[in-house]
């Protein structure tokens, strides 16, 4: 009977060891990456509640064939933006701008100039920052 039981527990002891080497292996990498992505999610929302944008004026000029906008964008708020992960929008529709600045420091002015519009009138526009924040503004020209 004494043999039997110190099997039975280098058995035991082995199986136990293997299930920690295990549990330790898989479970590691996944707490690392749940820190990791929590680290950059509080980041993310960090830059989000210090960005703040004003759409200040929009100037149309018509051509022959097609509208331009001149949209003045300030930044009200403490982050620097990067103006060429913006993204504009008129009337639901994404258009392609070009931009006065390559950032937008805070206090601030950019101009973005949208051209190859087929129509006049009342606009929608809206312009997002590279994280998400946005302003609105309704041309009735």
């Amino acid at each position: 009977m004494g043999f039997s039981m110190i099997a039975a527990a280098a058995i035991l002891g082995i199986t136990l060891f293997m299930a920690v080497e295990i549990v330790t292996t898989d479970l590691l990498p996944t707490i690392e990456d749940i820190n990791t992505s929590y680290g950059r999610m509080k980041d993310r929302i960090q830059n989000q509640l210090q960005t703040a944008i004003t759409i200040t004026l929009v100037e149309q000029s018509n051509n022959a064939t097609d509208y331009a906008y001149n949209i003045t964008v300030l930044n009200t708020g403490s982050s620097t933006l990067p103006t060429d992960n913006f993204v504009i929008l008129i009337n639901g529709s994404e258009c392609h701008f070009i931009c006065s600045n390559q950032y937008l420091y805070p206090k601030n002015i950019a101009y973005f100039h949208v051209v190859n519009q087929t129509s006049g009138g009342a606009k929608r526009m809206k312009v997002i920052t590279n994280n998400g924040i946005a302003a609105y503004y309704t041309y009735a020209g």
